[in-house]
Parts: structure tokens; sequence; C-alpha cells
């Protein structure tokens, strides 16, 4: 698969088959991220892979600390979180991402984000499925205790085999135009 195809075929699965991935398939995906570019080299991401038990510890915990947030909120409040959550329980994996950079740059993180779309692409181009999400940070700070790690955790990335395709043609996706999104000084 070339770069082009990748880039627009790439697309956010929120359904996922029962199927196993491979640890093989999940450390390619893995290695992919650490290609990624990094402030002054410091490859601030980490990674935490969660199958099986380990998983299902982290999607109720996740699910528990919902419940309280939506009686302190109120469920009109709570976005797309619990889907997030039923997303995570349903795919196969879970990639916990943490920011382990020890200097606070903002870089950083725009480091961890160049990676975790290394990812995605990678795992795309290896016939998975996968869905960056954010929702994590709705209860972060229970998270990051669940995992008691020294990091700043980024985000969370599901990958499964693709239940099915998104709607609409894959490479179809209505997108800005470069003039739309730039402009040129000379």
């Amino acid at each position: 698969m070339d770069l082009k195809e990748a880039l627009k075929g790439r697309r956010s699965i929120r359904s996922y088959l029962g199927k196993a991935v491979p640890e093989g398939l999940v450390r390619q995906v893995i290695e992919a991220a650490t290609l990624a570019p990094s402030a002054k080299n410091g490859q601030q991401w980490r990674f935490t892979v969660l199958t099986g038990i380990a998983k299902k510890k982290l999607t109720d915990r996740f699910r528990d600390e919902l419940k309280l947030l939506c009686k302190k909120i109120g469920e009109e409040n709570m976005g797309s979180t619990f889907s997030s959550c039923k997303i995570m329980e349903e795919a196969p994996v879970v990639i916990m991402v943490w920011n382990a950079g020890e200097m606070g740059w903002e870089t950083e993180k725009h480091s961890v984000a160049a990676a975790i779309q290394n990812m995605l692409l990678k795992a795309f181009s290896l016939g998975l499925g996968t869905l960056w999400i954010g929702d994590i940070f709705a209860t972060i700070k229970a998270l990051e205790q669940h995992f008691n790690k020294p990091w700043k955790l980024m985000a969370a990335v599901v990958i499964g085999w693709p239940a099915e395709a998104p709607k609409g043609s894959w490479d179809g996706r209505p997108r800005k135009t470069v003039d739309e999104v730039s402009e040129f000084f000379h």
C-alpha cells in the first residue's frame, strides 16, 4: 500500500469483529509509532497494551467512573463517552498512549500525537481498524491512577478487525481544499 492510499483510506472504525489481533501485528503498529519525529529526539511516547482481563479491568473502571460523572453533570453532558467505552470493550486491543516527556514542553505532546498518527496508518496498512479515543479525558485522573504510571495519559487507541467499512466511500470523505486551509506569501 502506498502512502497516498493509506492517507486517503484510513478511517475511524467504531465496530469490530471478536477476532483476536496477533501480538506480532500490534508490535508492528507500535514499531511504526517509534519512527515518528519527536521533540529533541526525546521519544516521549510510551504504550500500555491491554487485551483480555487487563482490558476488561480498564473498561470496567472507565465505565464506573463515567457513571459517577454522569450523576454529577447529567447524561446530556456526557457526549460520546459511554459510546467510546463500549467501543473499547468491543475492540480486542486497547493501547493506552502516554507522554513520558520530562521537560513539560508542549512539543512533547505533539511528538506523541505524531506517534499515534503513525500507529493509525500502519494498522490500516495491515488491514486493521483503529479509533483514537480522547473521551478518556472525562475521567483522566482515575485512569491514570488505575495504571499508576509516572507519565501523562494522552489517548487510548483501539485496534481490531473492522466489522464493517464506514459509511461512504473510503476516499470520498469531504475535505477542505489546500486553498481553504492555507495561505501562501511570496
